[in-house]
């Protein structure tokens, strides 16, 4: 007996290694939907301040994945996804040092677009609610710029950074709560 396409939307909560998380949409039918995802946005700052020194550090950046995925219900509760994301994240990041006599600031500013595979099974606790758990390994691509000055010396270097990551790991493992609809 052939199972029967049903429109379907999701709406949810994303995590990566539980201190990143992010919003998730999908929409299309319970056999192919289109995902929409966000992850890690935020940053954050740290200051370290002594007698004759003072340290800052500062963080912010984003991602964003969209793609389309293929499911197939291989028992009562438990679907199998297979399917493709194209990504691409932002970081920024400042240091600032500074004694009695020396200044340096640091900038380096990051743009990594990827291709991402997903493999994943999905766990309907309830007809709307359900939790996923999906490997994304892929290939990416970082470019950007690092610009350090020391303004004691008037010296400025700056660089370009650029490289290739790829592979599976844990670190690429999604974890999804989300509301079907």
């Amino acid at each position: 007996m052939a199972q029967e396409t049903v429109k379907q939307k999701e709406i949810g909560l994303s995590f990566r290694n539980l201190d990143s998380f992010g919003f998730t949409f999908r929409t299309g039918t319970n056999k192919a939907l289109w995902r929409f995802n966000t992850l890690f946005i935020g940053g954050g700052s740290m200051d370290q301040r002594g007698d004759s020194t003072s340290n800052k550090q500062a963080n912010s950046g984003f991602g964003i994945q969209i793609g389309r995925e293929h499911r197939k219900l291989i028992a009562e509760k438990l679907e199998w996804r297979l399917g493709v994301d194209l990504s691409f994240d932002y970081s920024k990041s400042e240091y600032s040092s500074s004694t009695f006599y020396d200044y340096r600031f640091q900038e380096r500013i990051t743009y990594t677009p990827g291709i991402k595979l997903v493999l994943g099974l999905n766990y309907l606790l309830t007809p709307n609610l359900v939790i996923g758990a999906e490997l994304l390994p892929g290939i990416s691509y970082s470019t950007g710029t690092s610009v350090e000055t020391n303004y004691y010396t008037y010296d400025e270097v700056k660089s370009d950074i650029s490289g290739f990551t790829y592979g599976l790991s844990n670190s690429y493992a999604l974890l999804t709560l989300a509301y079907r609809f």
